[in-house]
């Protein structure tokens, strides 16, 4: 399928965010005419009102831009006021701003003929609703849209304070309280974490454990150097389109991959006292970092193990006037229930050619950015990595080929099949959670060689053969190429 790419020079971009911003510059430098439709009064996405005391919870070399590095004055895990700033001098430097159209809510993406579109959006600031017409649409908006409380019967019944974790934004909320913090993400595990400092009590309930990825396996051992290499990929499950020697590897060696992954849950049992603190998975590690797999804060599961954080691993049954009753038979007193539970993407907008085809686990597309019905509309930065800054770039760097005509899209029915074929294989080894049609994370290395390999660039960034297969991706081994990307004459063909 040919997008017509002379034909394409007006794009619109909804949010600016981490993709939002980089979709801006690239798509700026390629000759198009782009404008950012943002419905708060910030950029940053996420990172312009996260929860209080939240921060990056992988090292800054692996979030910045490939090409514009964080300041040396960071921290290794930088907080989320730096993180922003750090996106904010990226558009300042880049020339974004003026290209940013703050306080307007995207109400509808209507398609007309020719796979152009009308966007409807709202004005917050004068209150007009208005149309306006271009030739592309970029969607990224990411998977952080909507915060998800679940519902929870009676909750009108209870007289303290219900709110989601995106709605802390001091610990004076906590101060001489009793504490609830609902769910085991990095942002339950976070709060409950900070609440310590502040409440009377503090109790985290969860249904499920995930596996802790932690910076330094028992203190030592930087993560990245046995789960993001091209070698330990091997260990991990097939991926979509494996290469050779990884089927090879599965076939012949199945025993010795049952073994790493064993001794790995082995060493995190460890690391973490994860029985001390009833806080064992019950999935195997090998698919749980494909699930909610994060890093967590050195002193979370210390806390847990000696009950200033007390544990209770059940569901909630309702609320009631002075708590929370549980499905194994506790009543929680509490003054502040914080959930943890997670976001929901932001469809609404988007046509009914989309909705219809989102599935219970999330939206699957072609690549993770096509869907095969939509050709003139991509989503960047729905993909989710270890390492979300650097796909993000590879995308909008595949996105462009497209849009320029040096690269085509199949016919509709290969994508649509390659899609079930996707679903499929993420189905057969990742959790049942929401958004799992985004999930990559540790194979995102497979999926960056293989939207490199659509453009006939060489995927193999490192130095030599032994960096190649034992050392870690990083946004900085792409530095060359993104340099390139941004400075290329379009018109040009692009080098291997």
């Amino acid at each position: 399928m040919q997008i017509p790419s002379g034909d394409i020079k007006t794009v619109a971009i909804v949010g600016c965010g981490v993709a939002g911003l980089t979709a801006a510059r690239f798509l700026q430098n390629a000759g198009l005419t782009c404008e950012i439709f943002e419905k708060s009064q910030k950029l940053g996405g996420v990172w312009a009102a996260g929860y209080h005391a939240f921060g990056l919870q992988v090292p800054r070399s692996f979030y910045e831009f490939p090409d514009y590095p964080m300041p040396e004055n960071y921290p290794n895990l930088p907080s989320g006021e730096q993180v922003w700033a750090y996106l904010e001098d990226y558009a300042h430097h880049f020339q974004i701003f003026d290209k940013i159209r703050f306080n307007c809510i995207v109400k509808q993406l209507e398609p007309i003929p020719e796979n152009r579109w009308i966007l409807h959006y709202a004005n917050q600031d004068t209150g007009e609703t208005i149309q306006k017409e271009f030739d592309f649409v970029v969607v990224s908006t990411g998977l952080y849209s909507n915060p998800y409380i679940p519902p929870i019967p009676n909750r009108e019944v209870f007289s303290g304070k219900v709110l989601h974790s995106s709605g802390y934004q001091s610990p004076d909320l906590l101060k001489d309280r009793k504490v609830v913090v609902v769910g085991f993400g990095k942002s339950a595990l976070d709060i409950a974490t900070d609440a310590v400092q502040w409440a009377t009590d503090v109790t985290l309930v969860f249904r499920n454990a995930y596996w802790p990825v932690p910076l330094r396996v028992l203190g030592l051992i930087d993560f990245r150097v046995i789960f993001l290499n091209r070698l330990i990929g091997g260990f991990l499950p097939l991926y979509q389109r494996p290469y050779k020697w990884e089927k090879n590897f599965h076939k012949y060696f199945s025993g010795l991959i049952w073994g790493f992954w064993r001794f790995v849950e082995r060493l995190l049992q460890l690391q973490y006292s994860l029985k001390e603190s009833n806080s064992t998975p019950s999935h195997p590690a090998e698919s749980g970092v494909f699930a909610h797999g994060f890093i967590p804060r050195n002193e979370t599961y210390k806390l847990m193990r000696q009950g200033a954080i007390q544990v209770q691993r059940t569901t909630i049954e309702q609320f009631t006037p002075s708590g929370l009753d549980l499905a194994n038979g506790v009543h929680l007193e509490s003054d502040v229930v914080i959930f943890g539970t997670g976001w929901q993407p932001n469809y609404s907008f988007l046509p009914a050619a989309f909705q219809s085809t989102v599935d219970e686990d999330g939206a699957y597309l072609y690549r993770h950015m096509i869907h095969p019905d939509l050709p003139g509309l991509a989503f960047i930065g729905w993909a989710s990595t270890f390492s979300n800054s650097l796909t993000t770039h590879l995308e909008v760097i595949w996105l462009i080929h497209l849009l320029k005509g040096k690269i085509q899209l199949p016919e509709p029915e290969v994508m649509w099949k390659e899609i079930s074929q996707m679903k499929h294989w993420k189905r057969s080894f990742i959790p049942p959670v929401a958004g799992r049609g985004s999930l990559l994370q540790t194979h995102m290395w497979h999926y960056h060689d293989e939207l490199l390999g659509d453009l006939s660039i060489n995927p193999y960034r490192k130095s030599n053969p032994i960096a190649e297969w034992l050392q870690d991706y990083r946004p900085a081994d792409y530095r060359d190429l993104v340099t390139e990307m941004a400075s290329l004459t379009w018109e040009s063909q692009v080098k291997p």
